[in-house]
Parts: C-alpha cells; sequence; structure tokens
C-alpha cells in the first residue's frame, strides 16, 4: 500500500498540473488495517461510545462495513463530540476539542495519508507544521541556520488567532480540487466540514474551519495555509524585501 501512495507522491511531484481522479480506490479494508496499526489507540471515545479496544475487537468486520458503504455512497459522516481545554501555560482561556468517533477517525487518517502523498509535493520548504518528517524543532533549528549564515535585520513572529476555527469552506474545497477530482474523495472531504459537533447534547452545525481533532483536520489546514499565506509571501512579498 505505501508503495502505491509512493507512487502517487511521485507522479505529483513530476506534474504539478495533473489532478487525480481516481484515489478512493485505495480506501480498501487492508489500507484502513495499515493505517490503524499506525494509530494513537487511547484515544477517547467519539458520540457513539465506541473505545479503540471495541473497535479492535470487531476490525475485520467493521473495516468491511465502511468500506462497503464508501462504494455504495452512503457513509455518514458522524458529528465529533466537543468538549473545551485549557489553551496551555500563559494563555487565558479554553479552545474546543473534537473527538471523532474510532471509524471516522480511522477514515479520516486514511484520506489523510492519500492527501499528503498529493500536496506534499506542493508544499513549500519553509514550511514545517504538521507534516510528516518534520516539526516545531526542525522550524528553529532552519531559523537559527538563516540567522547565522545570512544577513538578517529582522524576525517577525505571529500568531493566526482561532486559526483551525475559521476557515472557509468553500474557498477549501476550491483548494482541494486544484489537485483532487476524484468524486469519493471530495464527497467525504465536504461531509466531514459539515459534521458539525455535540456539546452537552447540543448539535452545533459547522459553517467554517476544519473538523476540530480530525486527523483529517492537519492536512487540510496546511493546504489552506498553503495558498492563503506561503505562497503569497514567497511570490509576492519575499520580492520586496
Amino acid at each position: 500500500m505505501s508503495t502505491k501512495l509512493g507512487q502517487i507522491a511521485k507522479k505529483a511531484k513530476l506534474d504539478r498540473e495533473v489532478r487525480f481522479t481516481s484515489l478512493a480506490h485505495l480506501l480498501t479494508p487492508a489500507f484502513l488495517k495499515e493505517t490503524w496499526r499506525m494509530m494513537n489507540r487511547d484515544a477517547a471515545s467519539g458520540v457513539d461510545g465506541q473505545s479503540t479496544k471495541q473497535f479492535a475487537s470487531e476490525m475485520e468486520k467493521r473495516v468491511e462495513e465502511i468500506c462497503a458503504q464508501l462504494k455504495e455512497g452512503t457513509y455518514r459522516a458522524p458529528p465529533v463530540r466537543r468538549v473545551e481545554i485549557p489553551k496551555g501555560p500563559g494563555k487565558v482561556g479554553t479552545r474546543p476539542l473534537g473527538i471523532p468517533t474510532v471509524a471516522d477517525r480511522l477514515l479520516q487518517r486514511a484520506v489523510a495519508r492519500i492527501l499528503e502523498a498529493v500536496f506534499e509535493a506542493d508544499f513549500l520548504d519553509c514550511s514545517y507544521g504538521f507534516r510528516p518528517g518534520r516539526n516545531p524543532h526542525h522550524a528553529l533549528q532552519a531559523l537559527r541556520r538563516h540567522i547565522v549564515t545570512k544577513k538578517v535585520s529582522h524576525v517577525l513572529e505571529a500568531d493566526i488567532r482561532s486559526y483551525f476555527t475559521r476557515i472557509d469552506h468553500q474557498w477549501l474545497r476550491r483548494m482541494v480540487a486544484h489537485r483532487i477530482a476524484d468524486p469519493i474523495i471530495l464527497q467525504l472531504i465536504s461531509k466531514w466540514l459539515k459534521a458539525g459537533a455535540l456539546q452537552d447534547g447540543i448539535f452545533l452545525p459547522a459553517r467554517e474551519g476544519t473538523p476540530q481533532g480530525g486527523p483529517i483536520s492537519p492536512v487540510l489546514s496546511n493546504l489552506y495555509l498553503h495558498f492563503t499565506l506561503d505562497l503569497w509571501f514567497a511570490k509576492k512579498f519575499k520580492p520586496l524585501c
């Protein structure tokens, strides 16, 4: 399965204009089980209350059900279970965390692997967040290397407020479609964007933002950031510096 993702990544890198029309065929029971082995098994339960242990005990049956629903076009993205967690040291207030069902989290992660194979070829080298084989420490090392070896007069630090919860769905769909033309993958992403959340028994519709806590969220957020910030900075702003 990894070989097939490698072939997709190679094709995406060789042809920056190609749109992938057939990707959903990768979502087989074997691919889902392979994805399952990469996931965190200690995650909390979603709105259906099923634990990762329970899901694992019914693995064969559940992945077959998911694949059958995808083939028939009947898969429904359940709302996430939303909880509020502290923002972190030195920050005031809380931020929303969405907890998908185990089955939905597995499917999201599988689709995220496919999207990563396609869009990693497009992401700029200066992008480090939520990317395979990269982390904030690598970003700091690159910054230090740049400061030590080049002439630097200013360093700008900025934070995008409520970024994950403010992403525009219409623009995000257009960005995904820049490379993806597979209707099943596009429909799945739309379902996740519209799934909403359940908090204290109240359904909260999703009109903007990416699925909080879902494995698909980081790659979709990176894609949006790539078009709205990274490319703008590299092509418009950087030449003026």
